[in-house]
């Protein structure tokens, strides 16, 4: 299933997850956001989110835990439950549907959430959105969460309208992504969609490239202004979203 033995993919994918978790130790969030769509170009998307739950379980373990003290635990009880109902329409989705039109969902996706980072690079709240939209979000952050492991930033978008403090925000995006991510495994271990030594092969071959990426991230992140981080994070997302959807629609 997976050209382990062909060093340019295993090298293109080592690139991917240092760059995608060094976002994640700056920000809390947004590995597979920025992995995925690049790593679908080489590898099945069946099999790259497998791969990447088993990744996230060691990233959330390291980045979650220390982070836990520091995180909104009142505003994830209200997104858990929608997130879960979520997961499950997505896993069916991803068993069942066609990948080609899930892969353009995903293209436009991560191009048009770069182009709303850009946007709101500089933006700050007023005034909190209403608790009970954590229904919607919640639904649309577990079902993207299971389709292709890219809740996060339907998870932030919510969480930063209802949060002020950044360092408060980024401690309850990485508890939020250290608990989904093991219903994500709950899940994919009922349907066995992780029972596979190829995707957890490649997914520990890659681990040096994630906990590389997330030290150096964890690091650098408290030297970066808000505004600079949106505009390094926003560019790699319609990169990311663009080069994905140029390859499948003809």
């Amino acid at each position: 299933m997976f050209e382990l033995i062909d060093p340019v993919h295993f090298a293109l994918a080592t690139l991917i997850i240092f760059g995608a978790y060094f976002i994640f130790g700056i920000s809390g969030f947004g590995s597979s956001i920025v992995a995925v769509p690049f790593l679908v170009q080489m590898y099945p998307l069946k099999s790259v989110v497998p791969m990447m739950v088993i990744i996230d379980i060691c990233a959330s373990l390291y980045v979650g835990k220390k982070s836990s003290k520091d995180a909104n635990l009142k505003e994830l009880k209200w997104l858990f439950p929608f997130s879960l109902v979520g997961m499950i329409l997505g896993i069916v989705l991803l068993i069942k549907a066609p990948s080609e039109p899930l892969l353009i969902i995903l293209g436009c996706f991560a191009a048009l959430n770069g182009v709303r980072v850009l946007w709101q690079r500089n933006l700050e709240i007023v005034d909190p959105i209403s608790k009970w939209w954590a229904a919607p979000f919640g639904f649309l952050g577990g079902t993207f969460t299971a389709l292709f492991a890219t809740g996060g930033p339907i998870y932030v978008s919510y969480l930063g309208l209802r949060i002020n403090d950044p360092r408060a925000l980024r401690a309850t995006m990485a508890f939020a992504i250290f608990m989904l991510t093991f219903l994500r495994l709950t899940l994919m271990l009922v349907t066995g969609l992780i029972l596979s030594w190829p995707v957890m092969g490649l997914a520990v071959c890659l681990m040096p490239a994630t906990f590389l990426g997330i030290w150096l991230g964890t690091h650098v992140h408290t030297k970066l202004s808000n505004a600079g981080m949106r505009i390094a994070y926003g560019s790699i997302l319609i990169f990311a979203g663009v080069t994905l959807l140029a390859r499948q629609i003809p």
